[in-house]
């Protein structure tokens, strides 16, 4: 084969080829890197395990692997079936979710990397509490990337678990911070898990 020809073959493979578009990595996006240690089955963010019936605390944020930063307060990790009600998790892709609970302004946030400059799709799973009265799942979350609103979602008591897309862009490559925002004060609290992050439209493979 000529070094011409050679040369053309080698062009013509790289336009067909399809274009690289980042894949962002979210670690732990389903929250269940860091088992619970209470046997109530939830606990909220807080700097020593400690189990008591109510208001048992973990520390999720400096566990290897855990990845999320949960605010001091109103935040934490339940699995199912515990005494703050949650959705009922049956056949569902995760086994533990995220909580925010009143307080002020509860959060979850992540650094997420491998971006590139282009527009994207948050999708993850949001309900509420199972419950009315003094403790309820009437919550307000926003989802925010660098601190800009890319979606808010209100919720009433016996939300189950849903499926909710959110698009943004980013004009950068490299990292950038997904944060999850309960704004709604008072005992009122929202879950969510399985967060994916995939580009809007999806590039051929």
């Amino acid at each position: 084969m000529s070094p011409r020809l050679w040369c053309f073959l080698l062009f013509a493979i790289v336009l067909l080829a399809p274009a690289v578009f980042a894949d962002p990595v979210i670690v732990n996006y389903d929250f269940g890197a860091v088992q619970i240690a209470c046997s109530n089955g939830y606990a909220y963010q807080g700097p020593m395990l400690s189990c008591p019936y109510t208001g048992p605390t973990q520390n999720f944020n400096d566990s290897p692997g855990f990845g999320w930063t949960l605010g001091s307060i109103g935040s934490g990790l339940t699995g199912p079936n515990t005494v703050f009600f949650p959705p009922p998790f049956t056949g569902l892709p995760f086994t533990q979710a995220v909580f925010l609970q009143g307080g002020h302004n509860p959060s979850v946030s992540q650094a997420v990397g491998g971006f590139t400059a282009g527009s994207y799709i948050l999708s993850f799973y949001l309900g509420s509490r199972y419950r009315n009265g003094c403790c309820d799942g009437n919550q307000t979350v926003m989802a925010l990337i660098d601190g800009n609103v890319i979606g808010t979602w209100v919720l009433a008591s016996y939300t189950p678990f849903t499926l909710v897309t959110a698009p943004f862009s980013v004009t950068s490559g490299g990292s950038h911070t997904l944060k999850f925002v309960g704004m709604h004060q008072g005992d009122h609290t929202a879950f969510l898990s399985y967060v994916v992050i995939t580009p809007n439209p999806a590039p051929e493979r």
